[in-house]
C-alpha cells in the first residue's frame, strides 16, 4: 500500500493495536521498532513497518468494511491501474487490521504543475482503464459492499439515498447535527431538490468508481501511477462521477487549473464513445451536488464549520455558473 505523508494525529490505541498485531504475527518484539506512522484515511490509522527485507503497511480501523472493499477492488488491478493487494485482514480485540505491501509515491494532488503535466498521459490512461472495466457479472449499483456487489438495485436509488442518515453508518447522527443549523439545513434541502431534478439524466451504467481519488489515494512515482489505494468509497455506476470529484475540488488545487486538468479529463472521457456525451453537463452537475451533499453531512457530523462553509460556497458557485 502506498502512503506518502507522515501523519501526526494518530490515536494511541491504534498504535498499541498495530504493535501487538505485528508482535503476534511475526513472533518478534523487534519488528515494532520499525513502525513508522503514516498519513492514513479518515477512519483509520496507517503505519509502515519492515520485515524480511521488505516494507509493508498495516492499517487499523474500527471496521473491516473498507479493507474488504480494498481486497475486492484489487481483482481489477492492472499495470495501468495498480491496486495493491491485501495480504491479510484480521481482528485484534475490538479493532481490525489489514496488511499490504508498501509502495513508494507522492500524492497526485501534491504534484507541481510541471510534474503534473508530465504525469498526465499515464494518469489519463489510468482513468480510461478505470472507466471501462467490465462489471457485467456484478449485481447492483452504488456503494460497493463487503461482498463485492452494489448496495442498491439502481444507480438513481444510490444517488438519492444521500439524504438518509442510516443507523449503521459511521456518520450516524449527521441529520440531527444539521438540524441545529437551520440556514445550512435549508441550503442542503435546496441542493437535494436540485439533485432530484437531475438524477433522471444519470444513466444506469455500471462501472467501477473510486469516488475518492485525491487526498493521498492516488500515488505517483517518477511520473507514473504507482498505486491507487483506499477503495472505501468505491461505487458501481456512471464513471463520470470520478470526473465530477476532480471538477468539484479543482479550486483547492491550483496546479489542476494551471495544466487545464479538468478539461483534459473530460476530453479523454468523451472521446471514448458517443454515449458518454449524452446529458454530460447535467450528469456532472448532479454528481458534484451529490459529492457536496455527502461532504456537508460529514462536516455537520464532525462540527467542521469552516469546511462546511467552503463546500456550500463551492456548490453555490457551480450552480450559479451552470444553466441546466
Amino acid at each position: 500500500m502506498a502512503f506518502g505523508v507522515i501523519g501526526s494525529m494518530l490515536k494511541p490505541e491504534f498504535t498499541s493495536v498495530a504493535e501487538s498485531v505485528l508482535v503476534q504475527l511475526y513472533q518478534s518484539d523487534e519488528i515494532r521498532q520499525t513502525l513508522i506512522p503514516l498519513k492514513g484515511g479518515e477512519w483509520s490509522a496507517a503505519y509502515k513497518f519492515h520485515h524480511g527485507g521488505r516494507d509493508y503497511v498495516i492499517r487499523i480501523s474500527h471496521t473491516d468494511e473498507n479493507f474488504c472493499r480494498d481486497r475486492i477492488s484489487s481483482r481489477w488491478s492492472s499495470p495501468e491501474l495498480p491496486i495493491p493487494r491485501i495480504i491479510r485482514i484480521g481482528r485484534h480485540q475490538d479493532q481490525f487490521y489489514a496488511i499490504s505491501p508498501f509502495v513508494s509515491g507522492e500524492p497526485f494532488e501534491s504534484l507541481s504543475a510541471s510534474d503534473l503535466e508530465e504525469t498526465l498521459p499515464r494518469f489519463l490512461s489510468m482513468m480510461r482503464v478505470l472507466q471501462t472495466i467490465n462489471l457485467d457479472s456484478v449485481t447492483g449499483f452504488g456503494s460497493l459492499t463487503a461482498m463485492g456487489q452494489g448496495a442498491f438495485p439502481r444507480w438513481s436509488d444510490a444517488l438519492l439515498d444521500v439524504c438518509n442518515d442510516h443507523p449503521d453508518s459511521v456518520m450516524h447522527g449527521w441529520k440531527i447535527a444539521l438540524e441545529e443549523m437551520p440556514e445550512t439545513q435549508q441550503k442542503y434541502n435546496r441542493f437535494y431538490a436540485q439533485l432530484t431534478r437531475l438524477v433522471p439524466y444519470c444513466p444506469e451504467q455500471k462501472h467501477l468508481i473510486h469516488a475518492d481519488l485525491m487526498y493521498h489515494n492516488l500515488m505517483i512515482h517518477e511520473h507514473k501511477v504507482s498505486a491507487v489505494i483506499d477503495w472505501g468509497c468505491a461505487m458501481l455506476g456512471d464513471p463520470a462521477y470520478d470526473l465530477a470529484c476532480f471538477a468539484l475540488y479543482e479550486p483547492w488545487f491550483p496546479a489542476f487549473t494551471q495544466v487545464n486538468l479538468i478539461h483534459k479529463m473530460q476530453q479523454s472521457y468523451l472521446a471514448q464513445s458517443q454515449e458518454n456525451h449524452i446529458r454530460f453537463t447535467e450528469r456532472m452537475i448532479a454528481y458534484q451536488i451529490h459529492i457536496a451533499l455527502s461532504n456537508i453531512a460529514y462536516c455537520a457530523f464532525s462540527k467542521r464549520k469552516n469546511d462546511l462553509h467552503d463546500h456550500i460556497t463551492r456548490l453555490e458557485t457551480i450552480l450559479q455558473e451552470t444553466v441546466c
